[in-house]
C-alpha cells in the first residue's frame, strides 16, 4: 500500500492505522531563527533534559534521515535522528500533508531545532539546533511530499 523511498533501521509500518498510532505526539512548527523560519519539533520536557545532559559542551554530530511513505493521497515523513558517538536515536513520524512548510523550510535552511514541550516560548537558550550535512535529501523529500499533495488538491 505505500511506498518506501529510503530503508531505515528501527520502524516499519504496515496499515493506515500504524501510521495514525505512531504520528508523533507534541507539536511541530516553524520558529523564527536568526530571521529564518526553521522548523521546530517539541519533544517530552524529560527526554529533552537527557538529550542535553548527553551532549552538552561536546562535539555534536547528527545524522538525520528522512523516511518517506506514501499511497498516492497521503504522505508520512519518519524523522530519524542519530546522535552519532552517543550511541542513541529518535524517530518522529510526521503526517506532511498537513505541514508541507515545515519541509519546505527544512529543505532551505538545512537546520531542525529541538525543544521541551513544557516551553511557554521558544527562545534560542531552550533550543538544540541541528544542521543536516546535507539539504538534497530535504528537498527531494519535500519536492516528494509536494508532488503527492499537489495530486489530492486537484
Amino acid at each position: 500500500m505505500f511506498n518506501i523511498f529510503h530503508k531505515m533501521p528501527k520502524r516499519y509500518f504496515h496499515t493506515l492505522d500504524d501510521f495514525r498510532n505512531n504520528l508523533h505526539k507534541y507539536d511541530a512548527s516553524l520558529i523564527d531563527y536568526n530571521g529564518n523560519p526553521i522548523p521546530c519539533v517539541q519533544i517530552e520536557s524529560r527526554r529533552y533534559d537527557e538529550i542535553i545532559r548527553k551532549v552538552a559542551g561536546k562535539k555534536l554530530a547528527v545524522d538525520v534521515l528522512l523516511d518517506l511513505f506514501h499511497d498516492s493521497r497521503h504522505v508520512f515523513v519518519d524523522v530519524l535522528m542519530t546522535y552519532l558517538d552517543y550511541g542513541f536515536d529518535e524517530n518522529y513520524l510526521f503526517y506532511a500533508n498537513k505541514m508541507p512548510e515545515f519541509f519546505e523550510a527544512l529543505a532551505n535552511t538545512g537546520l531542525i531545532a529541538i525543544t521541551p514541550s513544557d516551553s511557554q516560548s521558544v527562545s534560542q537558550g531552550n533550543m538544540l539546533v541541528i544542521q543536516l550535512p546535507r539539504t538534497d535529501s530535504a528537498q527531494s523529500a519535500y519536492n516528494q511530499i509536494m508532488q503527492v499533495v499537489n495530486k489530492t488538491k486537484s
